[in-house]
């Protein structure tokens, strides 16, 4: 990762602000997601192998902060999604209106395979 990791991050957050400002109001990202994808509790439990019961502890879990970055992605695999950790500098958050006219660049290198 290089030092402008976080200048890309928070131009992302800035110019989707609106959209984020709705995300991070999410309470239970699994449940919303979930029902999202019109998934029953006992369907999502068959996609994981695991009880219905689980479901619904996990999403307290969640509530509570107590889920698993594993249990995450293992229930965003099975609802068909990409479960994503994020860190986002406080700066970006903070609505002062003003969005950098110039894009952070981003160079992308090819591994050589030689």
């Amino acid at each position: 990762m290089d030092s402008r990791f976080f200048s890309r991050l928070e131009y992302w957050v800035k110019a989707n602000r609106v959209a984020w400002t709705e995300i991070i109001q999410q309470k239970s990202w699994l449940r919303s997601a979930r029902q999202a994808r019109s998934l029953k509790g006992v369907d999502m439990a068959k996609r994981m192998g695991v009880s219905p019961a689980r479901i619904s502890m996990m999403e307290s879990d969640e509530l509570r902060g107590a889920v698993t970055l594993k249990m995450m992605q293992k229930a965003a695999q099975a609802m068909d999604c990409e479960f994503v950790y994020a860190v986002i500098p406080k700066k970006a958050l903070k609505d002062n209106g003003e969005i950098s006219s110039e894009k952070p660049r981003l160079r992308v290198h090819q591994k050589n395979n030689d």
